[in-house]
Order: C-alpha cells, then structure tokens, then sequence
C-alpha cells in the first residue's frame, strides 16, 4: 500500500466509534479508537482513486512502548469525499473492514456509509454496515457508528 500518512494520533475532536447490533453470538465491546491513519490508495479492478481510513484501537498499557494493537476497524471512501450516501460493496472505492484482537477479519457486505458536511481540513461521516462473521453459515451482524477525522495531505 503506498499510503500518506498524515497523523497517528488524533486531534482533539476527531474520533472512531462503533457499537455492534443484531447478534445474540457475538460479543462486541464498542469500538472506540484511539489512532488512525490515512492514505491514498488504489482500490479495485479499475484502480480507482480512495481514501483508506484505518482506525486503531489499542490496549490500555499506557507505555509506548508496550503498546499493542487491539482492533482495527478500515474504512474505504471515493478519493472525492463528496458528501452524500455510498453503498458498501456497490463500487469498487468504498468498503468496510473490521480486524478483531484475535486477528479475525471481518467484511461489510452491505450497508451504507454516509459523508457529511465537516470542517475545513477534515471528513466526517455515519456507517451502517452488515458485516459477515467468518466461518458461519451466512451469519451477520450490524455495526453503526460514526468518524471524524483529518484528511490525508
């Protein structure tokens, strides 16, 4: 991935958040980041231009050195950021990826991701995405959530 990366840390009132919904199977503590990055990247069959955002979330160890990734949570957006509603999985630049603290990847295979209005500088937006459980019979849950964060330079 040839990503720039602008900031590991957020800034003050830039955020991940994400509560799980829909599923007696599962449980989900709700996500809240405490990192993210940002980077330009290719997406899909046709290289389409889009922005790949990571947000990660991380053990409570509070040395930098013993730090360690929990879970990641990845949001894929058109490169454009128009404000507007993108169906997952409806084009190749948007898409939606959660990595558990076990390192079980789950996919969103459908639902929406929404841009809104944000100030100068950054994005910010909804998800509602249906995401599949991996090794189960068609098995899903719902993530919602929200996200505010810079934009990669």
């Amino acid at each position: 991935m040839n990503a720039v990366i602008k900031r590991t840390g957020f800034a003050a009132g830039n955020y991940v958040i994400a509560k799980a919904f829909a599923n007696t199977e599962l449980t989900f503590v709700d996500f809240n980041a405490t990192s993210r990055l940002i980077g330009k990247v290719k997406a899909g069959a046709k290289k389409l231009d889009a922005l790949c955002i990571t947000a990660i979330e991380r053990s409570d160890k509070r040395t930098r050195a013993s730090q360690t990734t929990v879970r990641e949570l990845t949001i894929l957006l058109p490169d454009s950021l128009d404000v507007g509603e993108y169906e997952v999985k409806g084009r190749d630049d948007v898409g939606f990826s959660l990595k558990n603290d076990d390192g079980t990847v789950y996919e969103g295979i459908s639902g929406n991701i929404s841009i809104t209005p944000a100030s100068e500088g950054n994005v910010k937006g909804s998800f509602n995405v249906n995401i599949e459980m991996p090794n189960t019979e068609e098995q899903t849950f719902i993530l919602k959530g929200d996200f505010q964060v810079l934009k990669a330079g």
